[in-house]
């Protein structure tokens, strides 16, 4: 497993919440992205079958199909 750049923006806001900060980053890597704020969500009920998932920062609920690993290799912060 290599390293996975973010902005300093964006991993502040991924180190900002208290359940994020005991997960490891292997676990934290695959935990979804809030397409609102940009911040690390929390896996929901039925996150395997249609990947649901909330957010704690802005309190968005719905289908969040991009997680960390995939944010931050493909670029996609704004």
């Amino acid at each position: 497993m290599g390293f996975v750049y973010l902005p300093p923006v964006v991993a502040r806001r991924v180190k900002a919440h208290e359940y994020l900060k005991t997960l490891d980053f292997a676990e934290l890597a695959d935990n979804p992205m809030c397409p609102r704020c940009e911040r690390v969500a929390c896996r929901d009920e039925g996150y395997s079958d249609n990947k649901n998932s909330r957010c704690p920062y802005c309190g968005a609920v719905g289908t969040m199909p991009v997680t960390l690993r995939e944010y931050a290799a493909k670029m996609m912060y704004k």
